[in-house]
């Protein structure tokens, strides 16, 4: 494939050589291949201790730990990627999209190379923090770089794709694990980085992130190279253009004005907002449980089928290749579905799902007749993995790249992809505490009534993103409700939101 960008000047050498080979959609999904293959490395991640933690715990083990350190091991990914996120956010904005993914793939592939290699305790955490430094650094770049490149078209499934690679990570980690070492395993997880970071060099840089740095020439060459010369295509550069000049203008007016209230990017509604329903969001995924099945699979499955049932490893595969067609389903579901109602439904579905199995393990566990039907225990945590996989797992993930300004787009994913893994520390580090306490039951019982109360904040928050281009989201969540005051003002005329976009309240 011809990538090599031709001199800005030279248009017709432009459509010739590149346009009219390649489709624009196969260009995206070539620039997006990178962030999402880095995404499954980060699933591979959060699927390591599944199979790490039960190898080492085996009597034969040349390496034996202690319940305290298993759960430090679990953990101790988590822990630095909230730092990740926000080193993530600075890094993309300062160095660009593009090389923030080559840096953070290299950061993986040395991550992945200190745990196969990892002979003591100490050497695991070492490893584990690394690849979980990794996860934390593509968060923010790998969702803003695909919203950035793609097409408003395009753009919900190919941002799902993140939240599929990860699924997948997760599904490769297990059968890894289940057919390998550890050692093993992890050195076949750090291959996948070698092949994300070739995609990255053959990959153009984001338009939006060479406009905001006063590269016009370059940002053309590149959004064409991506998006072709069809007049849509034309028309939005075009607006991105006018925005990026008169966000400068604004910025120079506020320099010189130095009193202003809104001078700051920062304290404005259209970063506010965003950043408060992201917020809730990532919250309401996080501690609906969505990383516990993740991390505990095999303890998980021991005790919802039972030690005499089906073989725990086969349903943890099971459980996995059901997350992966989820995700699958749930990229299709973002192409034809609104934000909106895929969040209210996966939110319902998730809470019924986690409710409805918390009280059959208590039967199960309780009343020794409803021990031969522990398979039904296996379908409710099925219907919560496929309920929460079509919309509180990718939304938050695809909403990330899209609903901040451009201005802010750094520090917005970084802070609230942040925040998603600080509660991912969270839930992790208390689950084990949960399942003591109150049993996994219970455990499940309080996650369900969590995500209750996440999905009616949300049906009040959440906008609709669909079909919009980032320019015209930004300016949604700057208007508001003021605009809706403006349309009752006028008579209830044409100023309300087009498509059935909510405002937001």
């Amino acid at each position: 494939m011809i990538i090599k960008k031709p001199p800005a000047t030279d248009d017709a050498f432009i459509e010739s050589n590149v346009v009219k080979r390649f489709s624009p959609l196969a260009r995206q999904v070539l620039a997006a291949s990178g962030p999402i293959i880095s995404s499954a490395a980060a699933g591979m991640t959060n699927g390591f201790s599944a199979i790490l933690l039960p190898q080492l715990q085996q009597p034969g083990s040349k390496l034996s730990i202690s319940e305290d350190q298993a759960s430090w091991i679990a953990s101790m990914a988590p822990l630095p990627m909230a730092v990740g996120c926000i080193l993530g956010g600075l890094l993309m904005e300062r160095c660009g999209r593009k090389s923030a993914h080559l840096i953070l793939n290299v950061s993986f592939a040395v991550g992945w190379c200190v745990l196969s290699m990892a002979g003591s305790y100490p050497q695991i955490l070492a490893g584990r923090f690394i690849t979980g430094l990794s996860c934390g650094l593509v968060g923010p770049p790998a969702s803003v770089y695909i919203a950035e490149t793609s097409d408003p078209r395009y753009r919900g499934i190919l941002l799902a794709g993140v939240t599929f690679a990860v699924s997948g990570g997760i599904l490769l980690a297990h059968l890894f694990g289940t057919f390998f070492r550890w050692q093993t395993a992890a050195l076949l997880c750090s291959l996948f980085m070698i092949v994300a970071y070739l995609l990255m060099l053959v990959s153009p840089e984001s338009p939006a992130w060479l406009l905001a740095r006063g590269a016009r020439a370059e940002a053309e060459s590149s959004f064409r190279w991506l998006r072709g010369y069809d007049p849509a295509s034309r028309q939005e550069f075009d607006a991105m253009v006018a925005r990026t000049e008169s966000d400068d203008k604004k910025a120079n007016a506020a320099q010189v004005d130095s009193s202003a209230e809104s001078s700051s990017p920062y304290r404005r509604r259209e970063f506010l907002m965003p950043l408060a329903t992201l917020l809730v969001f990532f919250a309401t995924m996080q501690f609906s449980g969505v990383n516990i099945v993740a991390f505990y699979s095999i303890a998980l499955m021991k005790t919802t089928i039972g030690s005499d049932s089906l073989n725990e490893y086969l349903a943890m595969l099971i459980v996995d290749l059901v997350r992966v067609v989820t995700s699958l389903v749930a990229c299709i579901l973002l192409r034809s579905v609104g934000r909106r109602p895929l969040a209210m439904a996966s939110g319902v579905g998730t809470t019924v799902s986690l409710i409805g199995l918390s009280i059959f393990l208590y039967f199960q566990t309780s009343i020794p007749l409803y021990r031969n039907y522990s398979w039904l225990s296996l379908v409710f945590l099925i219907s919560y993995i496929v309920f929460v996989g079509i919309g509180l797992f990718p939304l938050p993930w695809c909403m990330t790249g899209e609903v901040f300004p451009v201005a802010t787009r750094g520090l917005g994913s970084g802070l609230t992809s942040s925040f998603n893994f600080v509660c991912f520390f969270a839930v992790i580090k208390t689950g084990p505490t949960l399942f003591a306490t109150v049993g996994i039951n219970g455990t499940f019982l309080v996650y369900g009534v969590i995500s209750l109360l996440g999905t009616l904040l949300l049906y009040v928050i959440l906008p609709e993103t669909k079909n919009r281009t980032l320019q015209e989201i930004e300016e949604q969540f700057r208007r508001g409700r003021r605009k809706a005051k403006d349309a009752e003002a006028s008579g209830g005329q044409a100023a309300g939101p087009p498509n059935g976009i909510a405002t937001i309240a």
